[in-house]
This record gives C-alpha cells, sequence and structure tokens, in this order.
C-alpha cells in the first residue's frame, strides 16, 4: 500500500476520515437539538493539517506517517450562547454546517477518485 500512497493521497485520507468524524458530531448535535444542557460538538483538525503541509516532511514516508497522526478532535463548544434549557444547538446552523461539511466529502472523495484514476492508468499504459 505505501508503494502507492503519495502525500496528495494521505492528505486526503485524514481530511476525509476528519470530515466523516465531523458529519457525526453534526447529526448528534442535530439530534440533541431539544436536550436541556446540551453542549454542541465541533471537530477541529485542518489547522494541524495546515501546518503539516506547510511545514513538510523529510520524506514521503515521513509525510505519509505525519499525515495519519494528524488529531481529530472532538470537543464541546464552550463559546455559543445557551438558550435557557442550557442548549447551545441552533438547528439552522447546524444545517448549514451540515451542507458545508457535505460538499467538503464529496469533493475530498472526487479527488482521492482521480488520484486512483491516474494511479490505475500510469499502471495499463506501463504495460
Amino acid at each position: 500500500m505505501d508503494l502507492f500512497t503519495d502525500m496528495t493521497h494521505a492528505v486526503l485520507a485524514r481530511v476525509l476520515d476528519g470530515t466523516a468524524t465531523r458529519q457525526r458530531a453534526l447529526a448528534d448535535n442535530i439530534a440533541n437539538a431539544d436536550t436541556p444542557g446540551y453542549s454542541r460538538k465541533e471537530v477541529r483538525f485542518e489547522e494541524e493539517l495546515r501546518l503539516l503541509i506547510s511545514r513538510g516532511a523529510p520524506d514521503v514516508p515521513s509525510m505519509r506517517e505525519a499525515a495519519a497522526e494528524v488529531d481529530i478532535t472532538t470537543t464541546d463548544d464552550v463559546t455559543s450562547p445557551r438558550g435557557l434549557d442550557g442548549n447551545n444547538v441552533v438547528l439552522e446552523r447546524e444545517m448549514a454546517d451540515v451542507a458545508i461539511n457535505s460538499l467538503r466529502y464529496e469533493t475530498t472523495a472526487q479527488l482521492m477518485s482521480m488520484k486512483l484514476r491516474e494511479l490505475r492508468t500510469a499502471i495499463r499504459e506501463g504495460r
């Protein structure tokens, strides 16, 4: 597998993992929109991934390993205002975030598919 995994593939795979985790958190937020005292969940990974890409790595295997180790953290949102019931979920915001996150996931999946098609083409033409 490592023979066919470059830096771009490793980063795209981590973005897919992060956006999938975010989609689950958003679904939990929506499901708990009426639960008293519920704190909405947030998922973060992009900044660490950006830093990794900008820093780079000495070689491709190191970059693949570093990309796979980028933390995907789920935390409670403590900054959003809470309603009288102590819940800080705003359904409209969650629905907008679902749409944005879905677009990110689909775009990343398409990019991953393009990378795999390139690899398949290279293998076929190498015969």
